[in-house]
């Protein structure tokens, strides 16, 4: 009986032998089978961060899917490399890619939990685990994971697997790599560490968030100093070093969140020019350094120029009419967003909910609140739409519906220097000073006396100004056109009729040139958009954008030649290689005498006529105002010797800005302060005369030279223009005056 017993227990043996050899037989065949080839990580490329420079070569942003920056193993201190190695991995530079001791200790740690909880994984192990395997926690994916370490260490020196994974690894706050991690905690580069700032960053990989030195200095030092421990037995590091670390408390850089890639409306102009030339997944994982034309701070400075002057017109103006179309648009815009927590200085919309004195009440999805407005509020409405910027404790700030676009161009070359889409890139990602386009207003007749003068007409040639009835063909009606305020004087010099943007002289003037000839030369001056050959496009019917316009007007400033706006001037790719670069293109479009014209005669516009207020600035500058219909748009373009830059305020719906909102008190304002910042500081030069000019005094009665007995006011001329003939009928020879006389009474 007893033998018998014998057998079955030993049958019992063997079957259970055989079949957990048939088990361990299949499962190692099972995770053996279609594993990755670690040789591909000879290919391998990890994602970098990508950097747009300004013209100063200061960071505009980043844009990256990881926050990491690619260092060989030689920039990494031998001490950095020592406490990774000592925390993560004692055995690194002996163990075949596994550490067999490691392996039995977590194993009975597993057994004994019934699960994975620890995984004994070495560095080998945890660079395979990120670079080709799933973050599960199972028995088939650990094995994986001890084969293709195993590997890894048969293909590659210790030196290289370690590089890979000190690039590799997440260390938080969005960096990987260590050089990421140097330059967030520390505000260094990883070889500008010392050994206590290296175990700091040593101590992270176990649980970044856990031992994070921002929110849990206490944990995160004593990480820190297990890490100083280790290296000390190990004998990487001397007693002397490791009590130093001891005693040295961990000392981190001011670091701020940052949780936008692209935060302006230039910055996104970038990301679209980088996305059709090289490709989105180029611009995240590239480690590109790109180099553009705009100044930072010229950035900041238009931006808060744009919105402190929105901010006061808009309360100037009141709380705006608005349309039920209009309406229902921005209530799906507030049904559309994604509000959980209120976040301090975000712009959202909001619906109001009730109007009291002072304040008035608003809901924000769950939330609910006030802000204080003291504007018009004839308009003003239970349940309309309102865009608000909240500010803490249920309170906001009311955010203006009126829009604006500033865009400013270094004439000599094109490079652009400021854009402004908007009051604010959060509240609309909308460019309106490249994408959105709108009636020009007044601002298209100077290519209209540009052209003139081109045809030979000088500053003092005279027009009729009066209300002369016009055939449109488009609508087949006759059009007649009005002055601003509907008194005409007769005969007018062109000089006069630009200062004062008189309508009727100005149509009588391009009915004069001609529709064609005028619309080829506005596309010259690099005009894109449709123009539509009626008789009103002088007055600026056609829909053209700010950059068109700040384009066309940097050529005036140029001395006749336009250069091809641009923003873009080198890209270089992260082995340091120039992958684009830009080529200047200028073209003379206006020689330089003709032009020197249309300057004196834009300087008249500040001097003496709808842009008076320029004036202040106290340097040379020209341009124009634009009004439209009903006051709907409101321009003002203008230059200096450095910069052309062009103005743009109204209501993304068309509709009127409110009374008397003309270029010169909507637009004129926002440009002046951004030019008198832009110039600030800086040496600005009068606009340069060619040699075919000549100021000559003229007598503003007869349009003759002046004299003693008719005194009059020096005007510019292309030589052979200007009258010969003074006030009494006697010939003057021109000789007599100067190319240079150019600062005499104006």
């Amino acid at each position: 009986m007893f033998r018998y017993i014998k057998f079955f227990f030993l049958f019992i043996f063997v079957f259970l032998l055989s079949s957990l050899s048939v088990f361990v037989f299949l499962f190692v065949k099972k995770n053996s089978q279609n594993l990755p080839d670690v040789r591909k990580l000879e290919e391998w490329e990890p994602a970098e961060v990508s950097y747009v420079y300004d013209i100063n070569g200061k960071v505009l942003t980043k844009f990256f899917i990881q926050n990491r920056y690619y260092v060989s193993i030689d920039k990494i201190p031998k001490y950095v490399r020592d406490a990774f190695v000592a925390i993560e991995d004692k055995t690194f530079y002996e163990n075949s890619g596994i550490d067999i001791a490691g392996i039995f200790r977590a194993a009975i740690q597993n057994l004994s939990e019934g699960r994975i909880v620890a995984g004994g994984s070495t560095i080998s192990q945890q660079l395979i685990k990120n670079l080709f395997l799933t973050p599960e926690k199972s028995f088939s994916r650990k094995f994986k994971e001890m084969l293709l370490a195993i590997k890894l260490n048969e293909v590659y020196p210790k030196d290289k697997i370690l590089e890979m994974y000190l690039n590799q690894i997440y260390l938080g706050h969005g960096a990987y790599g260590i050089e990421a991690a140097a330059r967030t905690y520390f505000g260094k580069h990883v070889w500008q560490l010392d050994v206590c700032e290296g175990a700091t960053l040593a101590a992270l990989p176990k649980a970044p968030s856990r031992y994070d030195p921002y929110k849990n200095i206490d944990l995160a030092t004593k990480r820190r100093n297990l890490v100083i421990k280790r290296m000390l037995e190990d004998g990487y590091i001397d007693f002397q070093t490791a009590k130093r670390c001891w005693d040295t408390p961990i000392v981190l850089r001011k670091y701020k969140e940052d949780k936008e890639q692209v935060k302006d409306y230039f910055t996104e102009m970038v990301r679209k020019w980088f996305k059709e030339h090289f490709g989105l997944d180029e611009l995240y994982k590239g480690g590109y350094k790109i180099y553009t034309t705009v100044d930072k701070n010229l950035l900041i400075t238009a931006s808060m120029v744009v919105k402190d002057h929105l901010e006061r017109l808009q309360a100037k103006v009141g709380f705006p009419k608005m349309s039920q179309e209009e309406i229902e648009k921005l209530k799906e815009m507030y049904q559309d967003q994604e509000i959980d927590k209120l976040k301090s200085e975000k712009i959202y919309l909001g619906i109001i909910e009730k109007i009291e004195k002072r304040k008035i009440w608003i809901t924000v999805g769950e939330h609910k609140g006030y802000f204080i407005y003291r504007g018009n509020r004839r308009y003003l409405r239970i349940g309309l739409p309102v865009y608000v910027r909240y500010i803490k404790d249920n309170q906001f700030e009311f955010v203006p519906y009126l829009e604006s676009a500033l865009i400013s161009i270094d004439p000599k070359t094109g490079a652009i220097r400021a854009v402004v889409g908007g009051y604010d890139f959060e509240k609309s990602k909308f460019n309106r000073a490249v994408q959105a386009k709108r009636q020009v207003g007044s601002s298209f007749k100077p290519f209209v006396y540009a052209k003139a003068i081109m045809r030979g007409y000088t500053q003092i040639t005279r027009i009729k100004d009066e209300p002369l009835p016009i055939w449109d063909p488009e609508k087949k009606e006759e059009w007649l056109p009005s002055n601003y305020d509907h008194e005409y004087r007769g005969d007018v010099t062109l000089r006069y009729a630009l200062t004062r943007s008189l309508n009727a002289a100005s149509v009588n003037l391009f009915m004069k040139i001609g529709i064609k000839p005028v619309i080829r030369f506005a596309k010259e001056l690099g005009i894109k958009s449709y123009l539509p050959p009626v008789p009103s496009l002088v007055l600026g019917s056609a829909d053209i954008s700010p950059l068109e316009m700040a384009s066309a007007y940097s050529t005036f400033a140029n001395q006749g030649s336009r250069c091809e706006p641009y923003f873009i001037e080198k890209v270089v790719d992260k082995e340091g290689n120039v992958v684009y670069e830009h080529k200047p293109l200028c073209i003379q479009i206006i020689p330089e005498e003709e032009n020197a014209i249309v300057v004196d005669l834009l300087r008249g516009v500040i001097k003496e006529g709808t842009g008076k207020k320029a004036r202040r600035l106290g340097f040379p500058v020209a341009g124009k105002t634009g009004t439209t219909n009903n006051y709907t748009d409101a321009w003002f373009i203008g230059f200096s010797t450095q910069l052309a830059t062009a103005v743009w305020v109204g209501y993304d719906i068309k509709k009127r800005i409110g009374k008397r909102m003309t270029g010169s008190t909507a637009a004129l304002p926002i440009w002046i302060d951004f030019m008198a910042s832009a110039h600030a500081g800086k040496k600005v030069r009068n606009f340069p005369l060619p040699r075919g000019v000549v100021y000559v005094p003229i007598d503003p009665h007869t349009n003759l030279i002046a004299n003693e007995i008719c005194p009059g006011r020096y005007i510019l001329f292309v030589r052979g223009t200007a009258p010969d003939i003074d006030c009494e009928g006697n010939f003057v020879n021109l000789n007599r005056f100067r190319r240079r006389t150019v600062n005499v009474r104006y």
